[in-house]
């Protein structure tokens, strides 16, 4: 052996180990896979997409769900749909599923993609009416959003945030892919929601109207936008229901949003497509409340820290990848 080679050999024998060591640190790989804007829109850094922080903190809260129902959305993003007239702010075309039918009770938060040359921008109201194949109306409307954009704001009443994102879409909880996003939870605010800084946090805009004389949670952190999440350590080996199992696994690796509250305790609810209801049987199972009483909320989600941490920290999975025209993916080790 050549004298340089035996100086090499010690070197490679050093570096091996603080390579391995390091390994672990590094953030997880952004998503390569493109990935269909309506399906999964929004950009890779909305805090619909964005897995949580490995720095995120957790602190437990119980919220005593004694059930959990759908809180039902419509949504109607088909760029193909036929073009119908939109009775409501901000009024004109929108294309919408012949199929799709609304009776405007309760919230019926819903989401329409505009009939605009790009297909790019929806609209979003409540409480829709609709009769299958004639057109829409809703008493209260919310300002066009980017598909492409934060995706923050829309139809819920309760914090002025999205009726899009966030929403467990038809085919996520039937096929074989994970849910690749965080979800939404209205909760039983008269027992739930604290009144701490105007009852509400980022990413939300607002809390209910007359929330002073709602909200009587005792936790602080707990407020419209909160983020509620499962611990990184959480046990799921005991969930058998396969619906049950994909949320949990959800909220384990990108949490859910707080965003309404429900009719009143011990009620919550997720935010469910209206066409994917029957792909939930599970919704308020044993398994599924058993597996609610373990959530924490997310002390350290802020703006600058979202999911936890600052962009560029390691996250608990890969971000989104871009859109089939290349966009709007994550950066390398986001």
């Amino acid at each position: 052996m050549s004298r340089l080679a035996r100086l090499v050999v010690p070197l490679v024998c050093l570096l091996v180990p603080l390579v391995t060591a390091t390994s672990t640190a590094v953030a997880a790989p952004s998503g390569s896979s493109t990935r269909d804007v309506y399906q999964r829109p929004f950009a890779w850094n909305s805090v619909w997409n964005l897995p949580l922080a490995r720095s995120a903190q957790y602190k437990p809260f119980d919220a005593k769900f004694g059930d959990m129902y759908a809180d039902v959305e419509n949504i109607s993003v088909d760029p193909q749909a036929p073009p119908r007239e939109l009775n409501g702010e901000p009024g004109g075309r929108v294309l919408v599923d012949p199929e799709l039918a609304a009776d405007g009770s309760w919230n019926n938060c819903s989401t329409l993609l505009a009939d605009t040359p790009d297909r790019m921008t929806v609209v979003q109201g409540q409480p829709m009416t609709l009769e299958a194949g004639g057109d829409p109306s809703w008493d209260h409307g919310w300002k066009p959003q980017s598909l492409t954009g934060d995706g923050i704001e829309g139809c819920h009443g309760g914090s002025g945030m999205s009726g899009i994102g966030g929403t467990i879409r038809e085919g996520e909880l039937s096929g074989a892919a994970p849910l690749q996003h965080a979800l939404k939870f209205s909760l039983p605010c008269t027992t739930s929601c604290s009144t701490e800084g105007g009852g509400f946090r980022w990413p939300a805009v607002k809390a209910d109207s007359g929330y002073e004389g709602k909200y009587g949670g005792a936790d602080p952190e707990v407020r419209m936008g909160s983020l509620l999440a499962l611990p990184a350590d959480t046990d799921l080996s005991g969930i058998t229901e396969p619906d049950v199992r994909k949320v949990a696994e959800a909220l384990k690796t990108y949490g859910g949003y707080v965003v309404d509250e429900t009719g009143g305790a011990p009620s919550g609810s997720f935010d469910v497509q209206s066409t994917a209801l029957d792909e939930f049987p599970n919704i308020s199972s044993e398994q599924m409340l058993d597996m609610l009483k373990k959530l924490a909320v997310v002390t350290n989600s802020a703006p600058a820290t979202p999911g936890g941490g600052a962009l560029g920290t390691p996250r608990l999975a890969g971000c989104a990848g871009p859109f089939a025209d290349g966009t709007g993916g994550a950066p390398s080790g986001c």
